[in-house]
C-alpha cells in the first residue's frame, strides 16, 4: 500500500512540473522600448485529486522591466469558416463564421468577471485571471482570415504589484460549452472563498433583502443639470440650472398610486435627492436639494412610505468627484496619474468630472457623509453608483497611493458598509470582485446595446448569459441596462427578464440626456407629468410586478444550463429542474408539447 501512495505522489510530481503541448505566445514591449516575441510552454497542474490545468505564470521581477505585454495562448486561435466561438468576461460571444470580413479589434476593457470561455477546434478551454487581473484587456482580432484572443497588460503606469497568473482548464468534450465553464468558475469562487452564501440561506437573517427579493426596484430620478453639460468647469457663478422632475411631496404621490393600483411591495430608491440633483455636486451631496422640498420634506417622505410598507433608500456616488464640489480642494483627493496630473473621466452632469482615489472615497466621503445619510431614516438596499460595473481607479498620488487591488478592497468596504447602516447593498453592475459584498446589481450588463447594432459590431454573434450561471442564486440582479421598464420595451430586452430570473426595475426619467442616442436605458420611460402620466407609469410597474411572481422563486435557484434551441429560442434551465422556454420570433414554437406563444415564453416546472 505504502509503494502504491508513493507511486500516486511520484506521479502527480511529475504531472506537475512536466511541460504540456499546449503553448502562450508573449508579445512584449520592455520599458527601454525594445521588443520580443517568444512561445512559452503552459505547465500542466492538478490532476490526481482535482482538476488538471495550465498555468501560465510571470513572477513580478520578470515583469518590472516589462512595459506592455500581450498573452496569446496556441489554443485562442480560429480561421474563417470554422466552429467555436470566444467568448468574453461580458458575455458578448464571438462566433467564427465572418468569411470575407475585413480586420477588427476590440478591446473588453473591464472585468466583469475574471475569466473567458474559449472553444476552438484546437479545444474548449475556460481561462480564469487568477492575480493582476485588474490590469487586464481581454484582446478580440480579426485578420487575413484568422481570430485570435488575447491579453493585454499594460503595465508603464502601475508596474507589477503581484505577479501574474492565468490558468486554462480543459473541458471534458461533454462540457465544452459556455454553460459547463461558467459552473466551473463558479466552482473556483467557490473553492476561493469569493463567492457569497446563497440567497435562499441570506434572505432568512436580512429582512431588507428578503422584501427586496420580493418587490420591484423602483428608481426616481428627481432632478438634474443638463447632459450633455453647457458648462464643462462649473463655479458657482456659472452652474446651470438643474431642472426638477419629482419633488419629495410627488414622491409621496407615487407611492399613494402605487398603493392603490395594488403593487403591495416595492423598494423606492430616489436619484438626485442630493445637492444640485443627481452627479450635481459629488463628493458632497448635503445639503438636502431644497428646490424638492428640503431635508424636511425628505424626512416626510422616507416616513410617509415606509408608513405605507415600502422600503426606501437613496442614491449616492463615491467613484467621481466634481470641481464645484465645496469638497474639491483643489482636486487633493483625485485620483492621480504617475505625472501628478488628475484623472480626468468625461463630462457630466455637474462639468467635468475626475475619478476620486477610492482610498480617499471611503476614508473621508464614505465614512464621513454615509452615516449622515443613513440618518435621515433610509432603509434597504441602498445604493451608492458605479463601484461594481467597473475596474478600481488606480490613484499614483504619493499622499495616498492607491492600485487597483487595494481599491477593490475599499469598493468592497463601502458596499458592506452600506449593509451595516442600512440593511442591504447594490451598485451599478455586478462585477465579481465584489460579489460578497453586494445584494443587488442594478443591471449586469450594457452589452446588449451591442447586439441591435450589426453595422458598427457585425463580428458579435450573441450574447452568453454566463454571469447568470455563475451569480443567479446568489445575488439579486438585473439583466441588462436596457431591461428597465421592461413592460414596454420590445420583446428582444423585455423576455431577459424571465430568461434570466431578474429582479425587475422601472426607473422614473431613465432617459435623462439630451441626446436620445447616449440614453443607455433606451428612450422608453416612465414619467410623472400629471395625474394621467403618472397612473400610466405605475400600471407599467403594476403589470411587471404581477408578471414576476411567476418567476420570482427562480432567484432563488443556480442556472445550471443555458441553450439554443432554434434561432430565437432559448431555454434556462435551473437547478430545481425548471426551464424556462423563451420564444424570440414571430412565429409559435413547439417544445416537447409545450406551445410557446410567438414573443413569449413558458415556465416548465419538473
Amino acid at each position: 500500500m505504502k509503494r502504491v501512495l508513493i507511486a500516486i505522489l511520484a506521479a502527480f510530481v511529475a504531472m506537475s512540473c512536466c511541460k504540456f503541448e499546449e503553448s502562450v505566445e508573449l508579445r512584449i514591449t520592455y520599458k527601454d522600448g525594445i521588443t520580443a516575441t517568444e512561445v512559452r510552454p503552459l505547465v500542466v497542474k492538478g490532476g490526481i485529486f482535482s482538476d488538471k490545468y495550465l498555468h501560465f505564470e510571470m513572477s513580478q521581477e520578470e515583469l518590472s522591466t516589462i512595459a506592455d505585454l500581450q498573452v496569446l495562448p496556441s489554443f485562442g486561435r480560429a480561421k474563417d469558416g470554422e466552429d467555436g466561438y470566444f467568448v468574453a468576461e461580458d458575455g458578448l460571444l464571438y462566433g467564427f463564421k465572418h468569411n470575407g470580413m475585413g480586420e477588427y479589434s476590440r478591446m473588453a476593457k473591464n472585468l466583469r468577471m475574471s475569466m473567458s470561455c474559449i472553444n476552438t477546434l484546437h479545444g474548449a478551454y475556460l481561462a480564469i485571471l487568477k492575480s493582476l487581473e485588474f490590469e487586464s484587456v481581454q484582446c478580440y482580432h480579426h485578420k487575413d482570415g484568422e481570430y485570435s484572443f488575447a491579453y493585454q497588460y499594460d503595465l508603464s503606469k502601475c508596474g507589477a504589484y503581484e505577479p501574474l497568473v492565468i490558468d486554462f482548464y480543459p473541458m471534458p468534450k461533454d462540457e465544452s460549452n459556455y454553460s459547463a465553464m461558467a459552473r466551473r468558475y463558479r466552482e473556483y469562487l467557490i473553492e476561493s472563498c469569493q463567492m457569497p452564501r446563497m440567497l435562499k440561506e441570506r434572505v432568512n437573517e436580512n429582512e431588507y433583502l428578503k422584501y427586496a427579493s420580493e418587490s420591484p426596484e423602483i428608481r426616481i430620478r428627481m432632478g438634474w443639470k443638463p447632459v450633455p453639460t453647457p458648462v464643462e468647469h462649473q463655479t458657482l457663478e456659472n452652474e446651470p440650472e438643474m431642472l426638477v422632475a419629482v419633488t419629495f411631496d410627488q414622491v409621496k404621490d407615487i407611492v399613494d398610486e402605487l398603493k392603490r393600483q395594488g403593487v403591495e411591495k416595492a423598494q423606492l430608491c430616489l436619484v438626485g435627492w442630493n445637492h444640485k440633483g443627481h452627479d450635481g455636486r459629488y463628493p458632497t451631496v448635503f445639503p438636502v436639494e431644497p428646490s424638492l422640498g428640503g431635508e424636511e420634506k425628505l424626512r416626510e417622505c422616507i416616513k410617509y412610505a415606509q408608513e405605507n410598507g415600502y422600503h426606501i433608500v437613496g442614491h449616492t456616488n463615491r467613484t467621481d468627484c466634481y470641481e464645484i464640489s465645496s469638497d474639491w480642494n483643489n482636486g487633493a483627493d483625485a485620483a492621480k496619474n504617475p505625472d501628478g496630473s488628475l484623472q480626468a473621466n468625461r463630462a457630466w452632469s455637474g462639468g467635468q468630472m475626475f475619478n476620486i482615489c477610492y482610498k480617499q472615497s471611503y476614508d473621508k466621503y464614505f465614512l464621513g457623509y454615509e452615516p449622515k445619510v443613513a440618518e435621515l431614516g433610509f432603509k434597504g438596499l441602498e445604493y451608492i453608483d458605479v463601484l461594481s460595473i467597473i475596474k478600481p481607479h488606480a490613484c499614483y498620488d504619493a499622499t495616498h497611493p492607491c492600485n487597483r487591488r487595494e481599491g477593490a478592497v475599499y469598493a468592497n468596504k463601502m458596499l458592506q458598509g452600506l449593509r451595516d447602516m442600512f440593511g442591504g447593498s447594490q451598485s451599478e453592475g455586478g462585477c465579481y470582485f465584489v460579489a460578497k459584498s453586494l445584494d443587488y446589481a442594478m443591471y449586469v450588463t450594457m452589452a446588449l446595446n451591442r447586439l441591435t447594432n450589426k453595422e458598427r459590431y457585425p463580428y458579435i454573434d450573441g450574447y452568453a448569459p454566463i454571469w447568470h450561471i455563475v451569480f443567479n442564486g446568489y445575488l439579486l440582479h438585473n439583466p441588462a441596462s436596457q431591461t428597465v421598464n421592461f413592460t414596454l420595451k420590445e420583446p428582444f430586452y423585455a423576455l431577459r427578464n424571465v430568461e434570466y430570473a431578474a429582479r425587475p426595475m422601472f426607473y422614473f426619467y431613465s432617459a435623462f440626456i439630451d441626446n436620445p442616442n447616449k440614453n443607455w436605458m433606451g428612450n422608453i420611460d416612465i414619467t410623472y407629468k400629471d395625474k394621467a402620466d403618472l397612473e400610466k407609469s405605475v400600471a407599467a410597474i403594476k403589470r411587471g410586478y404581477d408578471e414576476f411572481k411567476q418567476w420570482e422563486h427562480l432567484q432563488f435557484e443556480t442556472m445550471e444550463q443555458h441553450d439554443k434551441l432554434a434561432e430565437g429560442v432559448y431555454c434556462s434551465t435551473y437547478s430545481n429542474g425548471t426551464r424556462v422556454v423563451v420564444n424570440y420570433n414571430r412565429e409559435p414554437y413547439v417544445f416537447e408539447g409545450v406551445k410557446v406563444a410567438a414573443e413569449n415564453y413558458s415556465i416548465i416546472s419538473k
